[in-house]
């Protein structure tokens, strides 16, 4: 996985999303890759769109953060595009790079 080019701040206002949300609800891992690496953090899907999804995490992730999801049959490279408090949790906005299927 390349390293994370993020610059962009987060965007506060009107949603300007190209692709569709759907809300999923499911609990997964997330592995933080860099820049402050962690192994299996549980995570919460919130919602996933084309491109990527919105998970609901323990703690705040720095905006360009490199995590791994693990999902059932696949795990998923993902760079954090956005991480906002919200209650207790924090919902980080992820880019999904690429999928790599598990071995069976």
């Amino acid at each position: 996985m390349a390293e994370s080019r993020w610059q962009r701040k987060a965007h506060v206002g009107e949603d300007r999303r190209s692709d569709c949300r759907s809300i999923e609800v499911g609990a997964t891992v997330i592995d933080v890759l860099n820049p402050q690496p962690r192994s299996s953090v549980q995570a919460n899907i919130v919602d996933v769109g084309t491109s990527g999804l919105k998970l609901s995490v323990p703690f705040f992730l720095v905006p360009g953060s490199l995590i791994r999801i693990h999902m059932t049959d696949a795990v998923a490279n993902a760079e954090v595009r956005y991480c906002n408090c919200e209650g207790s949790q924090y919902h980080a906005g992820v880019r999904v790079d690429d999928i790599i299927p598990k071995d069976n």
